[in-house]
């Protein structure tokens, strides 16, 4: 049952799932800048972001899944993780590259800036080892919220309590599948609160 409970988790959280959440997040946060925007536009900024971030890699995905280069859709092994995580980092590029100049955009492009690095760092660390790309998803999560409350002093400690709790619970989730010991789990976390932070601050 726990296990099964695990795999649910670990599902409802996918990687590929985390940016149209952050998303749908900022856009009903009660901001001056959510309450701007029109409902058309959040739905077309949404439908773009659903298509770049989330259709397209699992059509890829899939396809690689077909061709047999690689086992599932939780990129078991780190040789598997290499094609997936290259176009990833693709469409997250072209999704930050489509948004950068849409002034209603500006904070999740910059989000999804920091979501090609950190999908291109980790890229580099699967050569040499595994990194849970759950916590990666989930720091990044967290930093964003983080780094906005200290680069501007608004008032995101919900969110970002919100992020550690999650994280948490991702992490017991990832553990109790046996798909990642603790180091892979911290490291993974740790690099995505980081990253994601020092970019917030330094825009």
């Amino acid at each position: 049952m726990e296990t099964k409970i695990a795999r649910g988790i670990s599902y409802l959280f996918h990687p590929l799932l985390i940016p149209c959440y952050t998303l749908l997040l900022l856009l009903n946060i009660d901001t001056l800048v959510s309450r701007s925007i029109p409902f058309s536009n959040k739905m077309i900024l949404l439908g773009v972001v659903l298509l770049t971030t989330l259709l397209i890699p699992l059509v890829l995905t899939w396809f690689l899944y077909k061709l047999r280069l690689i086992s599932s859709f939780f990129l078991v092994t780190k040789e598997e993780r290499i094609y997936p995580i290259l176009s990833i980092s693709v469409f997250y590029y072209a999704t930050w590259y489509m948004l950068k100049g849409i002034p209603f955009s500006t904070i999740f492009s910059y989000y999804m800036l920091g979501a090609t690095l950190l999908t291109i760092l980790s890229l580099i660390i699967t050569f040499y080892r595994k990194i849970s790309l759950h916590m990666i998803g989930a720091g990044g999560f967290t930093g964003l919220f983080l780094g906005l409350s200290l680069n501007f002093g608004l008032n995101f400690n919900a969110e970002v309590f919100t992020g550690i709790m999650l994280s948490g619970i991702i992490g017991f989730a990832r553990l109790k599948s046996n798909s990642h010991d603790p180091a892979e789990i911290y490291s993974g976390f740790f690099m995505g609160v980081v990253t994601m932070t020092l970019l917030m601050i330094l825009l």
